[in-house]
């Protein structure tokens, strides 16, 4: 099994009932997408939405969530990439 270096994220509201969650990704050949993730968002436990959007993107949410909305950073460890198919990359990116 490969090693990942890709970092996943998850940020969490204040009350704690938002979650967004952040998953490296890759395709069949496990080729990592080095400037794209999944972003997960769930609402009281339940998934509400799912979008691949870059890691800059990702950086700039990360940040106005932190400062601007208290959100809390509550997880930052190796996550495994999720795949996704060359179709749902062109949906989103």
């Amino acid at each position: 099994m490969p090693t990942y270096k890709i970092l996943q994220m998850q940020i969490t509201s204040k009350k704690g009932s938002i979650v967004l969650d952040y998953y490296p990704i890759k395709n069949l050949n496990d080729n990592i997408y080095q400037d794209e993730v999944l972003r997960v968002l769930s609402f009281r436990g339940e998934t509400m939405n799912k979008r691949i959007i870059t890691t800059e993107k990702m950086g700039d949410e990360v940040l106005d969530r932190k400062d601007n909305f208290d959100y809390i950073i509550t997880d930052n460890s190796k996550g495994l990439p999720q795949f996704v198919s060359h179709s749902q990359r062109k949906l989103y990116v």
